[in-house]
């Protein structure tokens, strides 16, 4: 099933809604007919076991850039389905079926407390609020210290009357709290907890600044940040407040920003992602890599829409030394194949929500069953 994003870069592959009357313009009965009466006779009888020509027809069926045509959605549903089906075929499990040489590595967690943004109804200016472990750690260890740590968070929260719910991946609705006084809640459960900031945990922060800008500055809790000011927050927040993640720091096309403050924390063990500003495209990622832009990138299979190329910005990361980190979307499902890519794929990061609603815990879980499983 076909994710989708809550906030999403310009250049991500096109959603097929109807926006009709039905489920507030977000159907897809037109996403089904495509694929019933135009798709479907193209694909039936092709071999499974050949990806990239699956892909290839889907491609050649809609040349778009943005995959205007089928839609991402559409894309990505056949494009996944076909890896799966050729998994059971085989009668291998589907992280065994993506690795290409049968080595597999289970990534680092990166586990979100605090949802805000786009995926907390912009209560918060910051879009995600997580917690990974620097170091690698044994993977349940690191689910007991994040339990830990959130269940110390939601005890602060309710004592100072501060707990409103939960975002769309799960992590608190932060109220009225601003990005400092949320890293103090984490950094607090943190120590309380008697874990080493820093060097046990450290937090990461994805800005989806995108949201945040307007008119060449960035607007945060009713204030105007020029890109030099919010370089200055974000060394900031590194420095004294454990950040050692940030992503999508600035608008997509502010690729000169990116390289800057990358230059500024290159020493500081803070490294620069790019989400809406590579959109997991081969091309934005070439660009973003020539220009010295990042350190890393978020994987989302529906922003470029197939298995093929998902893989291809994949294997381009790896030569080139560029972190990866597979994520879900903030519209997601119990679906559990995320877990599977990125032990196949030898992601070094996964980015799946909180510790809360089932479609998070689905993915986290799964990642338990295949370590046991290679263990």
């Amino acid at each position: 099933m076909a994710p989708s994003g809550a906030s999403t870069g310009s250049s991500e592959a096109l959603e097929l809604r109807d926006k009709d009357d039905m489920y507030d313009g977000k159907d897809v009965k037109n996403a089904i007919n495509i694929i019933n009466e135009e798709l479907a006779p193209l694909l039936i009888n092709k071999s499974c076991l050949n990806q990239e020509n699956f892909d290839f027809i889907l491609n050649s069926f809609d040349k778009s850039v943005l995959k205007s045509k089928i839609g991402g959605n559409v894309s990505i549903a056949l494009s996944l389905a076909n890896y799966i089906s050729a998994s059971k075929y085989m009668a291998k499990p589907l992280y065994e079926h993506c690795s290409i040489n049968k080595k597999y590595k289970i990534p680092i967690p990166e586990i979100q407390i605090f949802g805000g943004g786009a995926h907390a109804g912009n209560i918060s200016s910051f879009q995600d609020f997580l917690i990974f472990s620097p170091k690698k750690n044994d993977l349940l260890n690191f689910y007991q210290m994040t339990f830990n740590i959130f269940n110390t968070v939601k005890k602060e929260l309710k004592k100072n009357n501060l707990l409103k719910g939960y975002s769309d991946e799960g992590g608190f609705w932060p109220s009225n709290l601003n990005y400092i006084e949320i890293c103090e809640y984490i950094n607090n459960a943190i120590k309380k907890n008697n874990y080493e900031i820093g060097e046990d945990v450290a937090i990461s922060i994805d800005v989806a600044a995108n949201e945040l800008y307007s008119e060449k500055k960035y607007i945060i809790h009713n204030k105007e940040y020029s890109v030099d000011n919010l370089i200055k927050t974000y060394e900031k927040l590194n420095q004294d407040y454990n950040v050692k993640l940030i992503e999508d720091p600035f608008f997509e096309k502010d690729f000169d920003s990116f390289k800057k403050l990358k230059k500024k924390l290159i020493d500081k063990s803070c490294e620069i992602i790019g989400d809406d500003l590579t959109c997991t495209n081969i091309d934005l990622l070439k660009n973003a890599v020539n220009l010295n832009s990042i350190d890393g990138i978020i994987i989302k299979l529906n922003q470029c829409g197939t298995i093929t190329e998902t893989i291809n910005v994949i294997k381009f990361c790896k030569k080139n030394n560029i972190k990866t980190i597979l994520s879900a979307r903030s519209g997601d499902t119990e679906e559990n194949y995320l877990s599977h890519l990125a032990v196949g794929w030898k992601t070094d990061m996964i980015k799946v929500g909180s510790f809360s609603r089932s479609e998070r815990t689905s993915k986290w879980n799964e990642l338990i069953r295949i370590q046991e499983q290679l263990n």
